[in-house]
């Protein structure tokens, strides 16, 4: 019977190793994650690769809500809200709706075209189900939806163009707000 030999490294290997690794994790968040995600470039090579877009684009990408008063700008109208969809991204804005419940609404982005889906999605509901009451690319849409049923039911929006896009919100019915999701 031969024996079988495991090598066993050494503890100056093991030293050496685990402080060559350490370092190198360092020298990669330093020179490429820190551009990257924090727009950080204390070692310039972020810069000179192109990593410091990737932060500003980061910045940019924010989602904004902002409510106004309908009886301030329109009569018709109980709530208006003015959505801000970033470039090449998408929102959901929604509502908590009862069924036999209906809901008036009118939207119209600042010119660009969105793909949009209008659904619902039942309370309560764990396998993934929703309705589209409406699906399209458009720049604006309006009408009134009978909900079918309990849940949350509003717009998905898809930004597809380079620049953000604000989206004006206008509604009426018996609704609870839950906003952006």
């Amino acid at each position: 019977m031969s024996e079988v030999k495991i090598p066993v490294q050494s503890l100056k290997t093991i030293v050496i190793s685990s402080v060559i690794a350490s370092l190198s994790a360092f020298f990669i968040l330093i020179a490429f994650i820190a551009p990257a995600e924090y727009g950080i470039d204390p070692t310039g090579l972020g810069k000179k690769l192109g990593l410091m877009v990737l932060a500003e684009k980061q910045a940019v990408i924010s989602k904004e809500v902002v409510s106004c008063p309908a009886g301030n700008l329109a009569a018709d109208w109980q709530d208006i809200v003015m959505i801000t969809i970033p470039p090449n991204s998408g929102l959901e804005y929604k509502f908590a709706i009862q069924k036999d419940e209906a809901i008036e609404y009118e939207w119209a982005s600042s010119g660009t075209a969105l793909y949009f889906d209008f659904h619902g999605e039942p309370k309560g509901n764990t396998n993934g189900y929703f309705k589209s009451y409406q699906l399209s690319t458009l720049n604006k849409a309006e009408g009134a939806q009978l909900i079918p049923f309990t849940g949350s039911h509003g717009w998905y929006w898809k930004n597809k163009s380079a620049e953000a896009v604000q989206v004006t919100l206008k509604t009426k019915g018996r609704y609870k707000i839950k906003g952006l999701m």
